[in-house]
This record gives structure tokens, C-alpha cells and sequence, in this order.
């Protein structure tokens, strides 16, 4: 196995391709003093936030909606990108309050991940809430979402079955399902 010197991978240029309202596009070129340069494209995102909702049962709240991108409802847990200037725990609170109509009592840091690290930055700050107390904020206009309450099995199972498919509520139901042992 060689070995890398990471420190000495310098970005040498940068130019922005693309500026949208939540993502830009930007091509970079990197030099390492073993080889020539070369380029990769990076979406830069502001960042995001999952949430591990606990009702009052001891269930998992679970949202279904529509995801343009692959084409289909995906059944997930709430989350949401951060606002300029927005902490995680705002975030997290008022994405909540938008896509259940729950405020938690108590919000708690449980760590985090990046979704896709070969080619994006967002970083996904996940929290555990629980005591949930109706709240609702209005929901962004183009999220209709149906609301699902199920066991942290009945969750593990729909990861097993595919139900649950995308990477932040696998990653956040499994971490949860650790922190419970």
C-alpha cells in the first residue's frame, strides 16, 4: 500500500461553474507532488440537518414525500438545509415544526456525517428529539408531506426491506437504534 502525504494535495484553481439557490458548482484543479494536476467538480452546500423525532409513544416520526431528483416518495426522516447565519439547532427545531407540526422539549446533538464526500460538502448535523409538543410552522409551498409514526423495528425493517432508502435517515436510524442500546 503507498502512502500519501495528504498535506501536500494543494488546490491550485477554482472556478465557480454554476450558483443556485441552495448548491453551487465549482471546479477545482488539485496538484500532488506525485503525479500531474487534476480536476473535480464540487457541490458545495451549506449544510443540513436529520432529526430523530420520539413521540410521545416512543415511536419514530417518519415523513413521506415526493423527491423530484430520483423520481418517487421516499419515506425519510425530517430534515432540512440550514439558512445563512442558522444554527443546527435552529434549524432543526424549525424544520421540525415545518414538516411534523412538533416542537421537541429536548433537542440533543447525536454527531453527524457527510452525505457524499467524493464530490459534495454538505455535512448533516443529526439530533434526537424528543417530549414533541404540537407547534406547526408553515411548510415550505412545495412540500406536501404525509406523516407516518413507527416503532424503531417496524424503522429497521423498512431499512431492510428498502422502504427506507436514502443515506441520512439510514445513517440517523441506526445511530439512534445504537444510542437506545
Amino acid at each position: 500500500m503507498t502512502q500519501n502525504n495528504f498535506e501536500t494535495t494543494e488546490t491550485t484553481q477554482s472556478e465557480t461553474i454554476y450558483k443556485g439557490k441552495v448548491v453551487t458548482l465549482r471546479r477545482d484543479t488539485i496538484t500532488e507532488p506525485s503525479g500531474p494536476p487534476y480536476m473535480r467538480e464540487v457541490v458545495v452546500h451549506p449544510g443540513a440537518i436529520v432529526i430523530v423525532p420520539i413521540d410521545q409513544a416512543g415511536r419514530l416520526l417518519l415523513v413521506k414525500q415526493w423527491r423530484h431528483p430520483v423520481g418517487k416518495v421516499l419515506t425519510e426522516l425530517p430534515a432540512g438545509t440550514l439558512e445563512a447565519g442558522e444554527s443546527p439547532h435552529s434549524c432543526a427545531e424549525r424544520e421540525l415544526q415545518e414538516e411534523t407540526g412538533f416542537k421537541p422539549t429536548t433537542l440533543t446533538a447525536m454527531g453527524g456525517f457527510y452525505s457524499a464526500p467524493g464530490f459534495c460538502t454538505e455535512y448533516l448535523h443529526l439530533f434526537l428529539a424528543e417530549g414533541l409538543t404540537v407547534s406547526r410552522l408553515p411548510a415550505d409551498e412545495d412540500e406536501h408531506i404525509e406523516l407516518l409514526s413507527v416503532s424503531l423495528a417496524a424503522a429497521l425493517q423498512m431499512i431492510e426491506d428498502g422502504t427506507i432508502c436514502d443515506a441520512k435517515s439510514v445513517a440517523g436510524i441506526l445511530r439512534y437504534a445504537a444510542h437506545k442500546r
